[in-house]
């Protein structure tokens, strides 16, 4: 079997097509990373959404963010060694320099600040930009966009309950006074994320272009409950460029302002990323430059087939789930774990969540579907998961891995 998994190996090192939007931008570096069957990837392109206004009760507060991971950690846990190196460098600056002294790390007055909307309650934990921080490459039109902005934020429900059940898509985003924010945010600005549940809490990484350049204006966080930047959540005025919330809004819409040294800005830096957002350019997303074995990996699982997976591949039996929807239409499954004997911190997920609606819609009972796939090294812990719409309505979801040649088997 291992001489069957070689040879077909090395006939698909280059794959047939670049991962769906299934994957978002760490699943490659995370297995345990939380996706939404239909959550995409930031694209550059704008987006404007209407949303009913509501009476709103609304609280804000800030606090010492230490029952979180700390942002070094959540990078670390998603893959970005190097990256987790910078944010600690971040929080040791903040130690020495305490709040209004000089030489304090841009953005660490706002570390730890907490605001509370909607039932949820949002943590920034850091918020790092500058030239080469991550050992990834990202790209964006084939042309490299290593001047990055990352930001670290987590998000817990106010009443306790596991953000694991938790069905509902999040936006997080740099706003910039002065320019509509429904054209210029994280997915304009080539952004990504990566994030994950543990204990209950959300964790997610933003990274997108480089905001410093524009730190001679004011300068927003958003962090909302829905998919994309909508217009219904935020006030724009158009005379002096200000960004407020909509305090009738009765969901998530926190809104922090940046601390960002304005002897930062880069006025020619700034118009050149407003011009690029207003030309027209072909692709959508960024691209990211993964290690070969990762790539090599990838390309393997992208050969993969519905008809073939058994020839290839072990079912996990202690990872099938069968559920149903719930009252309000979702798929909800628990988390799991590939192997608790190789490990209780890898080759795991949140609970995941699938709109009923949407499977119903796409997939024909009876069906397997191939529905994802993940490694943070390379083939030995590389795991495909799979989907069955069943004939009652259920789901049938379990995770799968190589033959012979996964650590998880050993």
């Amino acid at each position: 079997m291992r001489n069957q998994l070689d040879e077909l190996l090395t006939h698909v090192l280059t794959p047939r097509e670049e991962p769906g939007d299934i994957l978002n931008r760490k699943i490659l570096a995370q297995v345990k990373e939380t996706e939404h069957m239909n959550q995409k990837k930031y694209k550059r392109a704008s987006a404007a959404v209407i949303a009913a206004a509501v009476v709103a009760a609304s609280s804000i507060t800030a606090v010492a963010a230490l029952q979180y991971r700390s942002a070094s950690s959540v990078a670390e846990r998603v893959g970005e060694e190097q990256l987790a190196g910078h944010f600690a460098q971040q929080a040791s600056d903040a130690v020495m320099d305490p709040p209004g002294v000089a030489g304090q790390a841009d953005g660490a007055g706002m570390i730890g600040e907490s605001q509370s909307f909607g039932g949820y309650k949002v943590t920034v934990l850091g918020l790092v930009s500058g030239e080469g921080l991550s050992e990834y490459q990202t790209k964006s039109g084939g042309q490299v966009r290593s001047d990055r902005t990352y930001c670290v934020v987590a998000i817990a429900r106010e009443d306790g309950t596991a953000m694991d059940a938790e069905h509902g898509d999040f936006f997080v985003s740099p706003l910039i006074g002065g320019l509509e924010p429904w054209k210029y945010n994280a997915a304009t600005f080539c952004g990504n994320y990566s994030q994950f549940v543990e204990e209950g809490i959300l964790y997610r990484l933003l990274e997108c272009d480089n905001i410093e350049c524009f730190a001679d204006r004011e300068l927003y966080l958003c962090v909302t409950d829905t998919s994309s930047y909508d217009t219904g959540l935020y006030h724009y005025d158009e005379t002096n460029g200000s960004i407020s919330r909509n305090t009738e809004y009765t969901g998530l819409n926190a809104l922090f302002d940046l601390e960002i040294d304005p002897s930062l800005a880069d006025p020619a830096r700034a118009q050149a990323l407003i011009d690029e957002i207003n030309t027209p350019t072909e692709g959508d997303g960024t691209e990211i430059e993964l290690p070969k074995e990762m790539e090599d990996a990838m390309a393997w699982a992208g050969q993969l087939t519905p008809e073939n997976l058994e020839q290839y591949c072990v079912k996990m039996d202690n990872t099938v789930q069968t559920v149903t929807p719930n009252k309000d239409g979702w798929y909800i499954l628990q988390p799991w774990l590939i192997n608790l004997a190789v490990s209780d911190t890898r080759g795991g997920e949140g609970g995941r969540s699938y709109n009923a609606e949407y499977v119903k819609e796409n997939y024909t009972p009876g069906q397997l579907y191939i529905e994802g796939y993940s490694t943070s090294g390379g083939m030995e812990d590389l795991v495909i998961t799979t989907i069955v719409l069943n004939e009652d309505g259920s789901i049938t979801f379990a995770a799968w891995v190589p033959k012979d040649v996964s650590m998880y088997l050993k």
